[in-house]
């Protein structure tokens, strides 16, 4: 399945990824797609979501389950801005497989945001929009120049830039991804960046406003379909025994 240019407007991150689910997950008729990491059964090119309340990014879906315990994990790591695997080996191994040496990923937010460029871009931003509120020039950016044909990676990032608004005194976060996979990046991406986007409206002492999450491409990969799948049979199950 593919579509291109679809806005999916919702209160909480939940139902925006049920709706962007029901959307990409395929019919019998649909094709796969080979790709560098896996058959992907359905995908959005420009996929736009707005999240009206940020507060509300932690996923409850009996589909995705989502396990808050690596989600807390992932966000100290970033906060903490430390880029070595051992750090968020303590949650999960399954950022091996996106380190070029063994010992570190370089693509690690926190680690970009804080120190890759001599700054931390966050306290940039920060001051930017308390000496001028009404600034466009409030960007993070994560995802730099480079020449993968000469230097090829693992560790490449897929959030391109971050950009912030204050308007009418409340906090607008907008984010632009190269590659979104809905099942892994999504829910994570959207936890991961909306905590940010509160963090940093509690240090400006401003209100929330939406949280926009841009994706060049929101795909689904054939087996964690299979996965949504199983889960969704055992969400039935459970349901049926209980009635």
């Amino acid at each position: 399945m593919f579509e291109q240019n679809v806005y999916v407007t919702a209160n909480t991150l939940d139902v925006a990824w049920q709706q962007w689910y029901d959307m990409i997950a395929p019919s019998k008729d649909d094709k796969t797609e080979e790709s560098r990491d896996g058959v992907v059964v359905g995908e959005v090119i420009n996929a736009t979501t707005v999240i009206e309340d940020p507060t509300r990014c932690i996923m409850k879906n009996k589909i995705r389950k989502l396990p808050m315990r690596y989600c807390i994990g992932e966000l100290l790591w970033y906060l903490s801005g430390n880029n070595s695997l051992d750090a968020v080996r303590l949650y999960t191994s399954a950022w091996d497989r996106m380190s070029d040496d063994g010992k570190t990923v370089n693509s690690n937010y926190g680690y970009v945001i804080q120190h890759e460029h001599g700054f931390n871009q966050l306290t940039m931003c920060e001051n930017i929009l308390r000496k001028d509120p009404n600034s466009r020039q409030a960007v993070i950016h994560i995802k730099t120049a480079r020449d993968i044909r000469v230097e090829p990676t693992k560790d490449l990032n897929c959030t391109v830039c971050l950009q912030f608004f204050i308007r009418e005194g409340k906090l607008y976060m907008t984010t632009y991804m190269r590659s979104n996979d809905l099942w892994m990046g999504f829910p994570n991406d959207v936890f991961q960046f909306t905590c940010m986007q509160i963090y940093l409206a509690m240090r400006l002492g401003v209100k929330l406003g939406t949280y926009t999450h841009i994706a060049g491409s929101l795909h689904l990969y054939e087996r964690d379909y299979l996965t949504s799948l199983k889960n969704k049979e055992e969400s039935d199950e459970q349901r049926n025994e209980r009635a």
